[in-house]
């Protein structure tokens, strides 16, 4: 039973968005502005791929001029 419950997750962990997907998708509906900024055109992401991309842009280091 449990590799059948790993398998459904591997199946939903592989599905890719567009970014539009992202954008307009509640989970992402106080990030929508970053995914916009952050995301391109065209490509497809995983959840886990534009978790990922938000949290490196988040956890980046702020530039002095």
């Amino acid at each position: 039973m449990a590799k059948k419950e790993v398998k459904a997750t591997n199946q939903t962990a592989s599905e890719r968005y567009t970014k539009r997907q992202l954008v307009c998708s509640e989970r992402y509906c106080n990030q929508s502005d970053l995914l916009c900024a952050l995301l391109e055109d065209g490509k497809l992401y995983s959840l886990s791929e534009a978790d990922e991309i938000m949290n490196r842009f988040m956890k980046g280091k702020v530039k002095v001029c």
